[in-house]
């Protein structure tokens, strides 16, 4: 598997803070404000993190995202 990219990085350790602080997943809005891009490119990270098995989420329902693994393992 390639490297994950500085905005990958990101995008995963954002949704880790979050939860962490939260008790839930930020939705995508909220994502894209904490890592300064739009929620179309977030949507797109989201996307490629869950094909390689780093998170769940139900498109279309808010605060769904669940992480499965962690990028620091």
């Amino acid at each position: 598997m390639a490297k994950p990219t500085k905005r990958q990085k990101d995008v995963m350790n954002a949704i880790e803070f979050y939860v962490s602080d939260k008790g839930y997943s930020p939705s995508c809005r909220e994502l894209s404000k904490m890592i300064g891009t739009t929620s179309v490119l977030t949507s797109g990270h989201l996307d490629k993190w869950k094909e390689k098995g780093y998170i769940t989420f139900a498109p279309g329902i808010p605060r769904t995202i669940r992480m499965e693994k962690s990028i620091s393992a």
